[in-house]
């Protein structure tokens, strides 16, 4: 049966008023995390549900699709802490939404709490002449030690840099994330990339280098020192939300070797070690 998505988005602006969506804070971190932030001030701005129906209705279908996945996830996790259920997190929210867009047959399926089966995405090579940067982190929280890991990649699919590293002493999971993401970017200015895409799998660190919310938290001068790296270094950049499917080399890599010093952080240039290159071999061909 076909849906009537103009009905749907302006139902469930009525219904809400267009606050839940646009304006609280959960909201705004889930627009964040999808690169939709102008999208969200100007449709913020409109003074009709209809009006905003008109303008997504208006937009490039995958963008269409993607802001209307949106808004269905964030109304269903709203519902779930109305309820009194412990409500989604926001990289759920997030995949939720770009599980809408994902078009291509997987070979792997995620199962949601309610046992549907959404389309696991894949990693894929950014355009010519762009450097996609993938980052991850580990932490445990016992010992409260942490580690990181990245891979460059170019639009070939060819891995030229990877690098990992343990912290003797971390914060948090996303203190961790944040040194990787720092790591990389040094990594990549300092070989004269201009032009690049970071990819994380941590909703919250997109959302954190994207605004100054998380700024005075703990580990915020890493993300300051991240935001200056991207300002100053970087022709063009933009920081991407994407399932841990796409993100899968980089967790490989912060998991390695635990125990290694955290004075010598381990950094591979191309041709890469054999390990590397067999975890690059299993992601194209998990894909």
């Amino acid at each position: 049966m076909e849906v009537d998505t103009r009905c749907l988005v302006c139902w469930r602006l009525d219904e809400d008023g267009g606050r839940c969506f646009f304006k609280c804070k959960f909201a705004k971190i889930c627009w964040r995390a999808l690169n939709l932030e102008e999208t969200r001030l100007c449709l913020n701005n409109l003074s009709s549900a209809r009006q905003v129906a008109a303008q997504v209705l208006a937009m490039p279908e995958e963008r269409k699709l993607l802001i209307i996945g949106l808004l269905w996830a964030v109304w269903e996790a709203r519902n779930k802490a109305n309820a009194g259920e412990q409500r989604r997190p926001i990289e759920d929210v997030v995949f939720r939404a770009q599980s809408v867009i994902c078009r291509e047959e997987p070979t792997v399926t995620q199962q949601t709490g309610a046992g549907v089966g959404i389309q696991a995405q894949r990693w894929r090579p950014p355009p010519p002449d762009t450097w996609k940067i993938n980052v991850d982190a580990a932490f445990w929280k016992e010992e409260l030690m942490g580690a990181w890991g990245f891979v460059i990649r170019d639009n070939l699919a060819t891995a030229v840099l990877a690098g990992a590293g343990h912290l003797t002493t971390v914060s948090g999971a996303l203190c961790a994330e944040a040194h990787a993401c720092v790591e990389a970017l040094q990594v990549a200015a300092a070989q004269g990339m201009q032009h690049i895409i970071l990819e994380t799998d941590s909703a919250t660190l997109v959302n954190a280098l994207q605004s100054s919310e998380h700024d005075l938290a703990p580990g915020g001068v890493l993300f300051r020192e991240a935001k200056f790296i991207l300002a100053t270094m970087f022709s063009s950049w933009s920081v991407v939300f994407v399932n841990r499917s796409c993100n899968s080399v980089a967790h490989d890599l912060a998991h390695f070797d635990r125990d290694r010093d955290p004075d010598h952080p381990l950094l591979w240039m191309h041709p890469l070690p054999g390990f590397v290159n067999d975890l690059l071999i299993r992601d194209i061909t998990a894909s």
